[in-house]
């Protein structure tokens, strides 16, 4: 019997959740062990899933701006302890909003550290006063740089450090490597990630010819478990020159599991080269949350056993997230559907895409990864 039929067989009752498609594409120690796809990737026209089809990934972006920062980090160019102040001056004065009408002046700084485990105090808010402000004066034409200037001027949700909240923090991100390297986000990430592992169609923009390829994209209702297509546009962007560090990438299946492949190989791409080292892999599948971050993440992530790492959902203790995935393994998702997951200790990968925003995912992930490790 085929060692993953039960995978396959799983992925094939997916569409009858009132999703489109699925594919899945898993790798060990560099090489593809497994690539099945269900379902249509345009249902209107009964199109099947496309192997080279081009997906937004939103928040599973956050990941390589992670790893972006930790090279930053091992170059010396950095400390995760720095006060973000130093690089984007315009966070040197934070004001904390409590309550609807208090506002105090801030006692801690925020430093790269906040930011890249979501205790920085910042949120995911777009309808602000200050947001407004910018689209009133720059309509969508601001870059990364000019929209992370607007978000310092919205107070904190708490004392950076002493909360955990789903936030711009990745974007925020972006513009620290902006600034340190002289170079756009996209470009360095061009330069000393997706390059050399050999990444030929992930970026925050595609080429003309190749937008044929950008997957159809709905939504899904929970409510009346139905689909509706929408634009293929990311909304994770805001700008039309903003290049969002915590959901702005546009790729490929065969593209993004070379890079998750890297972080289950200690750093090292299918091709040869390394992006970063095993100690920063290491570190950031380490849990970094206590007190009321890890209360205030719980709240997102209900599981027992899980904590969040630099940008990563960790399996700190499986038998306790009744999970059968090995400990100290990582993964997030997106969106639209797309879910990443790395298991450094047997050097496994796994990508699955779907265009579908607000896919049921909590019905699907866990699952497939069960399976997988039931077979293995």
């Amino acid at each position: 019997m085929d060692t993953f039929q039960k995978l396959k067989d799983f992925m094939d009752t997916v569409p009858q959740l009132g999703l489109s498609g699925i594919d899945c594409i898993i790798y060990r120690e560099h090489e593809e062990i497994f690539r099945y796809d269900a379902g249509y990737s345009d249902i209107e026209n009964q199109v099947p899933m496309q192997p080279n089809a081009l997906y937004n990934i939103y928040s599973a972006t956050k990941i390589v701006t992670c790893i972006a920062t930790l090279q930053l980090v091992e170059d010396g160019k950095i400390l995760l302890t720095d006060p973000l102040y130093m690089y984007l001056p315009e966070f040197k004065e934070m004001y904390v909003k409590s309550g609807t009408f208090i506002i105090t002046p801030a006692t801690k700084h925020i430093r790269i550290v906040d930011l890249l485990t979501m205790t920085a105090g910042l949120s995911y808010e777009r309808d602000t006063p200050q947001i407004r402000k910018l689209f009133e004066e720059k309509g969508l034409d601001f870059n990364t740089r000019e929209f992370v200037e607007t978000l310092a001027k919205e107070p904190l949700l708490f004392e950076p450090g002493e909360g955990w909240n789903y936030s711009f923090c990745h974007d925020v991100l972006a513009a620290v490597i902006e600034v340190v390297t002289g170079k756009s986000f996209g470009a360095y990430l061009e330069e000393k990630i997706f390059k050399p592992l050999g990444m030929k169609t992930t970026g925050f923009s595609v080429a003309e010819e190749k937008k044929i390829n950008i997957a159809p994209q709905y939504e899904y209702n929970p409510i009346t478990e139905k689909l509706r297509r929408i634009s293929s546009d990311c909304v994770g962007v805001i700008g039309l020159r903003h290049e969002s560090g915590g959901g702005g990438l546009i790729t490929t299946l065969e593209d993004y599991i070379l890079f998750a492949d890297a972080l289950a190989c200690g750093g090292i791409g299918k091709y040869g080269e390394r992006i970063i080292s095993e100690n920063s892999i290491n570190l950031m599948r380490t849990n970094q949350l206590e007190g009321k971050s890890y209360l205030d993440y719980k709240k997102m992530i209900p599981a027992e056993g899980v904590g969040y790492g630099l940008g990563v959902s960790v399996v700190m203790d499986a038998a306790k997230a009744f999970r059968l995935v090995p400990d100290n393994s990582f993964s997030w998702g997106g969106l639209g559907g797309v879910h990443v997951f790395i298991d450094p200790t047997n050097k496994i990968s796994y990508f699955v895409a779907q265009h579908c925003l607000r896919s049921p995912k909590h019905l699907i992930e866990p699952k497939m990864l069960n399976i997988l490790y039931g077979a293995l």
